[in-house]
């Protein structure tokens, strides 16, 4: 892909939302997708645990934002770092199949993409077996989010607001729905077509 071709921007959360905290970064990349549209050439993506199918996903791009758990930092606040500082006691937490965001990096070298990267992310509290985050890590979330809108921001890259939601935006809120044919409930976000 030549140069010109590139995209501007991937944010990529990566994680295993099934060890609690260890789902951090995928869902800062739900709480973006939910309160910001962003321009063309820009994708929001949940990496989740893709493993070596990143590398692919990671094609095209002139930046990359990488959002997870990280090891090595201060558990108090969330981090950027640069994707060369990975491996001087700092590391995101995410090992996806086995294969590191170090790892996907060079793989990615190797392949001729050398987009720069940068991750943000915070300390997980616990990555024990369990669904949905620690409420310590969960009140990050928008620290985090504000922090990826920050840095496209200084890539020339505005993000919009969704319609009436403001930068803080509420939490998604789920309700049950009645019982409909197949008469099992069904979830569905308020506020969302029928």
């Amino acid at each position: 892909m030549r140069k010109k071709d590139r995209k501007k921007a991937l944010v990529l959360g990566v994680g295993n939302i099934l060890l609690r905290d260890e789902g951090l970064g995928v869902r800062v990349v739900e709480h973006l997708n939910r309160r910001f549209t962003f321009p063309p050439g820009v994708e929001c993506v949940d990496g989740g645990t893709l493993g070596l199918g990143l590398t692919s996903l990671m094609e095209g791009f002139n930046r990359i934002i990488i959002v997870d758990a990280l090891s090595g930092v201060d558990p108090g606040a969330p981090r950027r770092i640069a994707a060369v500082e990975i491996g001087r006691g700092l590391s995101p937490v995410s090992a996806v199949h086995g294969v590191g965001v170090k790892e996907l990096l060079a793989i990615a070298r190797f392949e001729g993409h050398a987009p720069e990267v940068v991750i943000i992310g915070a300390a997980p509290i616990d990555t024990a077996s369990g669904i949905g985050l620690t409420p310590a890590t969960e009140k990050k979330i928008p620290e985090l989010a504000r922090m990826v809108i920050k840095e496209l921001e200084g890539l020339g890259i505005k993000a919009a607001n969704r319609a009436g939601e403001g930068a803080q935006g509420a939490r998604a809120v789920y309700r049950k729905e009645p019982a409909g044919d197949s008469g099992k409930g069904a979830q569905k976000k308020r506020g969302s077509p029928a």
